[in-house]
């Protein structure tokens, strides 16, 4: 289609006969190896030629996806790099895509992530193991902060790793565990004796080194002189 101009504007007749007369600016330049073909634009405007592409990937997709597939693996350089630049200036939008993503697929995020570990467990111990020792002092100091900031927190990891070395079966969660002396009104089963006057502690009413629970139906609060007089005792002040 020739060039019309209609009051003074350049434009063109758009090639689909529902679509008529555009200004040259509706319509897409026309280059053959970087030679202008024709009047140096396509037949159709933007709107209909890309309407018209649709209607043919759609008609064919697997023609379509093999002559994409061809230019990715002919420009991957090309690719890579356009890609890298668009990030680089637009790292905001990047960062704040890459949040939402996470925030709607965590659940599939994480379980991705436990399968990999399990499946090469020892490859990502020995990461840990690394990363501990690069910032092992750095480490230390944040625990020591933490723990200081949430004791009972520590108290907690201290019981669980107790259990885990004795092989304890089940396990309780903090949040259970106050429950639990909320339950008894924060007071030692044994002598009655009421926070905050006491600190009540965990103890196994069947002892962990006898094959009791680590979970929360085998743990009663006693304070800590109590804990220590029943000792190794199965004995149940519920």
């Amino acid at each position: 289609m020739a060039i019309v101009y209609q009051n003074s504007i350049a434009g063109k007749i758009c090639a689909n006969p529902e679509c008529g007369w555009k200004p040259l600016s509706e319509f897409a330049p026309a280059r053959l190896f970087g030679l202008k073909v024709g009047d140096g634009y396509k037949s159709r405007c933007r709107i209909c030629w890309n309407a018209q592409k649709r209607a043919q990937r759609t008609a064919n997709p697997e023609k379509h996806r093999e002559t994409a597939r061809k230019y990715v693996e002919a420009n991957k350089e090309r690719i890579q790099n356009l890609k890298r630049k668009h990030q680089a200036e637009n790292s905001e939008k990047y960062d704040e895509a890459l949040r939402k993503y996470r925030e709607t697929h965590r659940e599939e995020i994480n379980t991705a992530a436990r399968e990999r570990r399990q499946q090469n467990l020892e490859h990502y111990r020995e990461i840990g193991r690394n990363s501990y020792e690069r910032h092992a002092e750095e480490r230390r100091k944040y625990s020591l902060e933490y723990y200081k900031r949430f004791p009972e927190k520590s108290v907690a990891a201290t019981n669980r790793r107790r259990a885990l070395k004795l092989s304890a079966e089940g396990a309780h969660t903090e949040e259970q565990w106050q429950e639990l002396k909320s339950f008894y009104n924060f007071k030692c089963l044994r002598c009655g004796k009421q926070e905050p006057e006491i600190k009540l502690t965990r103890d196994h009413i069947i002892p962990l080194t006898q094959g009791g629970s680590d979970s929360i139906d085998n743990v009663q609060p006693l304070c800590a002189r109590c804990n220590s007089k029943k000792n190794n005792k199965h004995i149940d002040y519920r």
